[in-house]
């Protein structure tokens, strides 16, 4: 079983005179509409996820699950991810180093539900886990600086930056 990410290389605004309250609207207003996706490798099938609508959405449990991986050393969490583009039900279990993730898909960019819930498990090791998300919260906190964001434009992103920080190393694909 395999869980990756390709952070790719998304193109984020010059500047945005936008406020944004949630660390979720600060992202999508960083981050061009065509511009890289990341891609999510789930046993081998390729999920692409928009910077601007997916991972914005996203974030928040993005960061909740990394942080409680980082300060537990066992626990559960349920997390339905709600993008139209990323529609699924994650069941994260991690205890003794490792991280089983049981999920039901229900809509993906290219209709892939099917053949995702053939494979609905993958375990990896817990910093396996976190490392393949590294280069995905660099590409955001890039995007977010550039853009003028800091924590008083946007709620929670000393959180995120805090995250980013305690995963130690980079994915597979850039370590």
């Amino acid at each position: 079983m395999c869980f990756y990410i390709q952070a790719s290389n998304p193109k984020s605004q010059d500047k945005v005179e936008i406020g944004a309250g949630s660390l979720a609207d600060a992202i999508e207003n960083t981050f061009l509409m065509n511009t890289e996706n990341a891609i999510l490798m789930w046993n081998y099938i390729s999920i692409p996820l928009s910077y601007k609508y997916d991972i914005s959405y996203m974030i928040e449990d993005i960061v909740s699950l990394l942080s409680e991986m980082q300060n537990k050393e066992s626990g559960e969490m349920i997390i339905h991810w709600l993008p139209d583009t990323f529609r699924s039900d994650w069941v994260i279990n991690w205890n003794e180093g490792q991280v089983e993730i049981q999920s039901q898909w229900e809509c993906t960019v290219g209709h892939l539900e099917k053949i995702l819930n053939e494979n609905p498990g993958v375990m990896v090791s817990i910093n396996s886990f976190m490392s393949e998300w590294k280069e995905v919260l660099y590409n955001v906190i890039k995007g977010l600086k550039k853009c003028g964001y800091n924590e008083i434009r946007a709620q929670n992103i000393q959180k995120l930056w805090k995250v980013y920080e305690n995963i130690k190393e980079s994915g597979f694909f850039y370590s």
